[in-house]
């Protein structure tokens, strides 16, 4: 087959991805990989669809944290750690997190403590913790939202 015929194939391979959602640049390299595109069609590609506006990382970084605090709400470590899965570069992670308040974190560690407090009967403060640390919260928002609760007699949390 033809150079242009490879690099066609790999951009519809592409378009065919990007309709399900947008994917990131490391995602699409590695799909094409895996599909056995040789790495000029596959820099030619990625070329062109970055020229265009089909794959832009920093784009992709803010939907996704838009997207997280929105959905199903975690914290600011456990989508460091999706973006990064996803092969979105630091510094672009940084930025896109700096946009993110820690009382939006907060908020969202709060609310997702009332919930889990509302359906578990005997719900321990380590326990409590343990399921925000989990979803990505920092320490210090575990420890206030766990002081929070405790102080507020409504909740059973000991």
């Amino acid at each position: 087959m033809s150079y242009e015929k490879d690099v066609q194939m790999a951009k519809d391979t592409c378009l065919r991805l990007l309709t399900y959602r947008p994917r990131t640049e490391y995602e699409m390299r590695c799909h094409l990989r895996q599909r056995g595109f040789g790495t000029d069609v596959i820099n030619e590609t990625i070329f062109r669809l970055s020229k265009v506006g089909l794959i832009n990382d920093e784009l992709f970084a803010r939907d996704w944290v838009r997207w997280r605090l929105n959905a199903k709400p975690v914290g600011r470590e456990y989508i460091r750690y999706e973006l990064r899965q996803k092969g979105v570069d630091n510094a672009i992670i940084e930025d896109t997190l700096r946009d993110y308040g820690d009382g939006d974190e907060l908020e969202m560690a709060l609310v997702l403590a009332r919930k889990r407090a509302g359906r578990c009967t005997g719900l321990t403060r380590r326990k409590l913790a343990g399921y925000l640390s989990r979803r990505g919260f920092s320490p210090g928002v575990v420890t206030t939202v766990c002081n929070t609760l405790a102080d507020n007699g409504g909740l059973d949390i000991s």
